[in-house]
């Protein structure tokens, strides 16, 4: 008579065993009820007492399981990358590299993030537990680097007679001091943030720099000028 072969460690059926078969010790051997199909063995269990048939409480534990070990395998991933994000930090550090190379590591483990949340998400959706089961992932969310300069770095892409400008206009314009002293005291300057680029644009307007000068000190790549 064969038998449903139940492993202990997830009380779940992973074979059916003949007359004969010894089961290993986190291994338990149950007769099979009267109404077992094989194509349905994802929704048995074991509860403690007997073989039990539900499918969607066995549907939800199945989800939660896959989500766990989504979340495990997420952070390992990450951790993967602390070498590179320890290796960039130390380079910037250093002045062996830019922020550039410390937003790319971020960036790549900040992918690794949102493709896991986009996997649980897609794992909740689904409604059988064979498929919950074979359910894969894949780091697939592009995420892009910040845009994210020193202050040196920032202050470069003025020339000098620029900078003087606008350090002269902000002994007598209360907007551009408090604009100014911002950029003083933040830790780097995102060329992508809201408040950089509307004053930016507003040296512009001010005609502080010249036209067209806006988009290019927020563009990606350096802007190469002269000193005047």
């Amino acid at each position: 008579m064969q038998k449903a072969i139940i492993d202990l460690n997830t009380n779940a059926i992973v074979g059916i065993a003949n007359d004969g078969f010894i089961p290993e010790k986190h291994q338990l051997l149950l007769d099979l009820p009267e109404d077992f199909n094989p194509d349905d063995v994802a929704e048995w269990a074991y509860d403690g007492h007997g073989l039990t048939r539900d499918p969607v409480a066995l549907l939800e534990r199945a989800k939660a399981a896959r989500k766990a070990r989504i979340k495990a395998e997420a952070a390992r991933l990450i951790e993967a990358t602390d070498w590179k994000l320890e290796r960039a930090r130390e380079r910037e550090a250093a002045g062996w590299a830019t922020l550039a190379e410390v937003d790319a590591v971020l960036a790549e483990r900040e992918a690794i993030r949102r493709s896991s949340d986009a996997a649980e998400a897609a794992v909740d959706a689904l409604t059988d537990v064979g498929s919950v089961q074979r359910f894969t992932w894949a780091v697939d969310v592009p995420v892009a680097p910040p845009r994210r300069l020193t202050h040196k770095a920032f202050s470069d892409r003025f020339t000098d007679a620029e900078m003087q400008a606008i350090l002269a206009a902000a002994e007598a314009n209360a907007a551009l001091k408090a604009w100014w002293e911002k950029f003083r005291l933040a830790s780097d300057i995102n060329l992508d943030d809201p408040q950089t680029i509307a004053g930016v644009q507003a040296l512009e307007i001010a005609g502080l720099i010249s036209a067209g000068r806006a988009a290019e000190v927020l563009a990606l790549a350096a802007v190469g000028h002269t000193a005047s």
